[in-house]
């Protein structure tokens, strides 16, 4: 299985979904505060002008120029302004004075350097925590300098801002479409970087592990051990665990039982397979564990959360 088939395979099964906020025009001197906000991921494309953003976990304020793309994974919190260090007004309190209006558009400010971002965001099944997503950077900025070589890339973004301007049937449904795609794209981008870091994403990059990954996401059924992963990785038990455990996160087997009971969360809200055999496709060749382990992961039953959510 390729890096995008297991990166594909996860946020299909997050339930991945991208949605607009709104567009922005700004002026003059003005700073917003967006509040946390929990597992959203949050972005915005600055379409006109420059602006800064602050994120918690990165003290240094970054410069966000036109055609800049900000992605602030994990629902942190964040400050845009036009400087650093300007007197903060929470989004609350901006949108109460009614500055929103029914076209969608969040206009504040007065002033010149009118900066005009557009505001979405992406969130999922909030009861699943995927290293995928848990591990990414605290803010992801990409210029369209480091796009220059990936035309899917330029595209996507290119579509997502002509679409917003759109007013007729369907837009939403479009936006939140090309919303997932971008955010997936920029994922796999960062997946395929020389030295990709740390994480889940560096999991991927490194041709070991990944085979480990792939034979996981392919066979969950499978009764896996940690020496006949370590096996198909060609590296030795001790070195292969400890690998593992750097990147992703999570041991091999605990990983192995977090992906068997996110695909059966997915069965069972998709399918009318059985709960018997849906705990067989995971792996669980008894009902009562399969139950017991899926109940201790999200809270209920696989019976009562079928009928939750449905």
């Amino acid at each position: 299985m390729a890096q995008e088939d297991i990166l594909s395979e996860v946020f299909s099964t997050l339930r991945l979904h991208g949605g607009l906020y709104f567009r922005t025009e700004l002026a003059g001197a003005w700073a917003v505060e967006v509040p946390a906000e929990r597992r959203r991921i949050r972005f915005h494309l600055v379409r006109q002008g420059s602006c800064w953003v602050t994120v918690p976990d990165e003290e240094t304020p970054r410069k966000l120029r036109e055609g800049d793309l900000v992605v602030i994974p994990n629902g942190a919190a964040q400050v845009l302004g036009d400087q650093p260090g300007r007197p903060v007004l929470p989004l609350a309190d901006v949108l109460a004075s009614g500055a929103l209006s029914r076209d969608g558009i969040l206009r504040a400010g007065d002033g010149e350097g009118i900066v005009r971002l557009l505001c979405g965001f992406c969130d999922f099944d909030e009861a699943v925590e995927h290293p995928a997503v848990a591990s990414l950077p605290a803010l992801i900025v990409l210029s369209p300098r480091d796009l220059g070589s990936e035309p899917w890339m330029n595209e996507t973004l290119r579509l997502i801002a002509l679409e917003a301007d759109l007013s007729g049937q369907g837009r939403d449904g479009i936006l939140g479409r090309l919303l997932e795609i971008m955010f997936i794209q920029v994922i796999r981008r960062l997946s395929q970087e020389e030295g990709a870091g740390h994480g889940y994403l560096a999991a991927l990059a490194d041709p070991r592990l990944s085979k480990a990954l792939a034979t996981i996401h392919r066979e969950p059924e499978t009764a896996w051990t940690l020496t006949r992963l370590a096996r198909i990785s060609g590296l030795s038990r001790a070195v292969f665990a400890e690998r593992f455990v750097k990147s992703v996160g999570l041991p091999p087997i605990s990983y192995l039982t977090q992906w068997r009971l996110m695909k059966a969360r997915r069965l069972l809200r998709e399918t009318d397979l059985s709960t018997g055999e849906i705990g067989r496709r995971c792996g669980y060749q008894s009902l009562p564990s399969f139950t017991r382990r899926f109940k201790a992961m999200f809270g209920t039953g696989p019976g009562a959360f079928r009928r939750s959510a449905r």
